[in-house]
């Protein structure tokens, strides 16, 4: 069961527990209330069997046969059904309690918060430390630049240099834009080009484009910035001072 299940579930079973503990109070205002109303007929007499007629007595001996009564002994079934659902709506309001917990105390640790590790300290070190990141002179031929999607994320702290700087080279280079805005990071002093897995051929290609010697594996980027791009642009100062 995936989490958001779980999530769903526990939701539910609170939902359903609060329903059972109106319903219990419901019965026991209800008792409550017939209790309270024998206590006052008891205390003005009401409750005292009268007297019954001489004519009916007679009549009721003079019957053939015994009566089968037909009357429930009081507390036998109705009791009984009451104890099962009494049983059960406490075992459903034991159940939304745990769910409660889990929902409430155990949701700060939801695997399904995210967590994105700032960009300026990746897994694999300072941005372009990476022998393998190192962008070669000729890098392998991709055949149509149109089909790959570019995102541009500004992290100099300079406005506008991936708006007004590095975009427009990208489109100027044939590539298809994608994302354009701000990293989580301002004080990024040299570009580089990040890719997705399998990317890697993209990536060099577009930091030959545009002049950058870096183009390391994606890291430390949240998924939600940059869409469905294959390679992601990260404007450091030099690409925001220079030419």
């Amino acid at each position: 069961m995936s989490w958001d299940w779980v999530m769903i579930t526990a939701t539910m079973v609170m939902f359903i527990s609060l329903l059972g503990a109106l319903g219990l109070a419901t019965i026991a205002w209800r008792r409550w209330s017939v209790i309270r109303g024998l206590e006052a007929r008891a205390q003005d007499g009401l409750g005292q069997s009268s007297p019954v007629p001489t004519d009916r007595v007679e009549a009721l001996a003079g019957r053939p046969g015994i009566s089968q009564g037909g009357v429930p002994v009081p507390g036998s079934t109705g009791n009984g059904t009451t104890i099962r659902v009494t049983i059960a709506v406490a075992a459903i309001i034991v159940a939304g309690g745990f769910a409660g917990w889990w929902f409430l105390l155990r949701g700060a640790d939801s695997p399904t918060a995210p967590v994105t590790t700032p960009l300026g300290t990746p897994a694999n070190g300072p941005l372009g430390a990476d022998p393998t990141s190192v962008v070669p002179a000729d890098p392998p031929d991709i055949q149509d630049r149109a089909a790959y999607t570019v995102a541009v994320l500004n992290a100099s702290g300079i406005t506008g240099a991936a708006t007004d700087r590095v975009a427009p080279k990208v489109k100027t280079a044939g590539y298809r834009l994608g994302e354009v805005g701000d990293a989580n990071a301002e004080d990024l002093a040299v570009s580089v080009v990040m890719w997705r897995p399998g990317k890697q051929a993209v990536a060099q290609n577009v930091a030959v484009d545009l002049g950058i010697t870096s183009a390391p594996p994606l890291d430390g980027v949240a998924a939600d910035a940059i869409g469905e791009a294959d390679v992601v642009v990260v404007v450091g100062k030099d690409a925001a001072t220079g030419p």
